[in-house]
């Protein structure tokens, strides 16, 4: 006789013990979690307190390169404890909510641990590189212990979805935390994912970069010339004329485009300033050493000042304008090299990007192209903001110095008033004989011989007179100052180094000097084979003063060989004395 199954308890439990199991074993994941929340933060202000800090003060490691942002990690991971502690201070466990804390710190564990883990792989090779070092193990021997340190918050963020699922399941669905629950629990793991995608797009840029490395050599080079190779650039070819000639619409990115521009832009400013700066310096250093030996030669009462006063600031500021501006542009100047081939990789990847599009699925090329792009619109943004300050600060240093070196001149300096009054002396022009310029084609050979494209007056007592078209020869191509503007000039007569303005002389054939010459006075150019083409100041010889007809607005004139007519308005007689 079969038994009396209404007397057996009901294998389906109450809902109220199902929901009560549910909180006790939710009440015991959140004592996990806070425990385990609670010895990583002391784990992780023990490494601080007794291995950065001392290593910091040392300074015999790359403390921020092995630990990274372990510091702002660790503050992370105190406010979240610290929200948590306040999410258990409610006594009711129906009104505790710890999603909430978990979604409000998102953003921040985001941020830190990106890059944290992002630089892990570097941590650990810069520590077995420390490790060698038997300078580094006699000061800091527990440095050798920091491996399982350095990996904890790897660990931590990879363990929050776990644990937050975990506890989303022991959280009953009427609960008030269920639903926040399932957000961080989403928030975690994109998080997760996030991290690994960026450092997986980090392996893809490191490998370009060490190809890029082989690549640099000569061996290198040959090893990548391929069919694969060949072809490839190729297909980059043909990519970028469809797209220049607007076949193919171009992959764009305004972020990218946006922080390129402004990269190029300082690349340009920093190097433009670097090249002027380092002239100055040059200059500078030239100036000096000729006012050692030789002051000014123009304004010899301020000759003392130059040399108690002007000198010894010029040769500080040289000193100080090497060390806080030209120093750091050279240094930023050489930054932009890495970034500018990256850039480069970056467009022959969106090359290859834009030709998979019309044939197949990109695959590879898609992931590489975003990979690079991703990573240099994040660092661009960074590097240019860095480069930008930098920039600054040696505009400002340099104009400090500048500045000083002005108020160094003018403390004692005489007033305006005080200076000797500089009269405008205009000599009396001195004609030019026929004996001297015969001289002057005898005693100096063709390539020193000059002719006075115009005439000028000399107003400085070294300078000299002279006439348009008169003959002088070049002594040296330098005035006493070192300024190549002026040079040290013979005229024949009895001052044997006069100056004259550079841009005022041209050579000449030293053959024609002795009978009247002819120059175009303007450029000229020939409409047909009658007439000779001229260039301004070219000499010229009249053979006739008319044409064949008798005009005589035309004439006919040789000069290099060539014959030809030119308007008569055109051509100037040199005028000697």
């Amino acid at each position: 006789m079969p038994h009396d199954l209404s007397a057996l308890p009901s294998p389906v439990l109450d809902v109220e013990e199902i929901r009560s199991r549910k909180m006790s074993r939710r009440a015991k994941v959140i004592k996990e979690l806070v425990q385990t929340e609670k010895d990583y933060l002391t784990d992780l202000e023990l490494c601080i307190r007794e291995v950065v800090q001392p290593l910091r003060v040392l300074q015999v490691v790359d403390v921020d390169r092995l630990f990274t942002n372990m510091e702002t990690v660790c503050e992370v991971s105190a406010a979240l404890l610290h929200r948590m502690h306040a999410a258990l201070s409610d006594p009711d466990p129906e009104a505790v909510v710890i999603g909430d804390v978990f979604i409000q710190a998102k953003a921040a564990l985001e941020d830190v641990y990106k890059i944290y883990c992002y630089h892990h792989d570097d941590a650990n090779m810069s520590l077995k590189a420390y490790e060698k070092e038997e300078q580094i193990k006699q000061g800091k021997p527990n440095l050798l212990d920091m491996g399982s340190l350095l990996i904890k918050p790897v660990q931590r963020i990879m363990k929050y979805p776990l644990l937050l699922g975990e506890l989303w399941q022991a959280t009953p669905e009427d609960h008030f935390d269920y639903l926040p629950l399932q957000e961080a629990l989403t928030a975690a793991k994109i998080i997760n994912v996030n991290i690994n995608e960026f450092r997986r797009r980090k392996d893809i840029v490191m490998k370009y970069k060490r190809l890029e490395n082989d690549e640099g050599t000569l061996r290198g080079k040959l090893n990548k010339i391929n069919i694969h190779s060949l072809r490839k650039k190729g297909d980059r070819f043909a990519g970028y004329l469809k797209i220049l000639t607007g076949v193919e619409p171009q992959v764009r990115d305004e972020v990218f485009d946006k922080e390129e521009k402004l990269f190029r832009s300082l690349e340009k400013a920093v190097r433009q300033l670097a090249k002027n700066v380092n002239c100055y310096v040059q200059y500078t250093q030239v100036r000096t050493e000729r006012l050692k030996i030789q002051p000014c030669l123009l304004y010899c009462e301020l000759s003392n000042l130059c040399a108690s006063t002007i000198l010894p600031s010029l040769l500080l500021q040289k000193e100080r304008m090497e060390e806080l501006v030209l120093l750091p542009l050279t240094s930023l100047q050489g930054m932009f090299t890495a970034p500018q081939k990256l850039i480069q990789k970056r467009y022959d990847k969106l090359l290859d990007y834009c030709c998979r599009l019309e044939h197949a699925p990109p695959g590879p090329a898609k992931r590489d192209y975003e990979a690079i792009n991703a990573l240099l619109v994040d660092e661009l943004q960074r590097f240019n903001m860095a480069a930008y300050a930098i920039l600054t600060n040696c505009v400002l240093c340099l104009v400090a110095l500048l500045r000083g070196l002005m108020g160094c001149a003018l403390v004692g300096a005489p007033a305006v008033h005080q200076l000797p009054l500089m009269e405008r002396k205009v000599q009396e022009v001195q004609h030019q004989t026929e004996e001297q310029r015969a001289w002057l084609l005898a005693e100096y050979p063709p390539n020193r011989l000059y002719q006075l494209k115009r005439k000028c007056n000399g107003c400085q007592e070294q300078d000299l007179s002279l006439l348009e078209g008169e003959l002088v020869a070049m002594l040296e191509d330098t005035d006493p100052l070192g300024s190549s503007s002026r040079w040290l000039v013979h005229n024949g007569g009895n001052k044997p180094y006069p100056h004259k303005q550079r841009s005022l002389l041209h050579s000449v054939t030293p053959g024609l000097c002795l009978s009247p010459q002819y120059y175009a006075v303007y450029a000229f150019q020939a409409r047909c084979e009658q007439e000779l083409s001229l260039q301004e100041y070219q000499h010229v010889r009249i053979l006739q003063f008319c044409d064949l007809g008798g005009n005589k607005q035309w004439w006919l004139a040789e000069s290099n060989g060539q014959k030809g007519y030119v308007p008569a308005n055109y051509l100037g007689r040199m005028s000697y004395a």
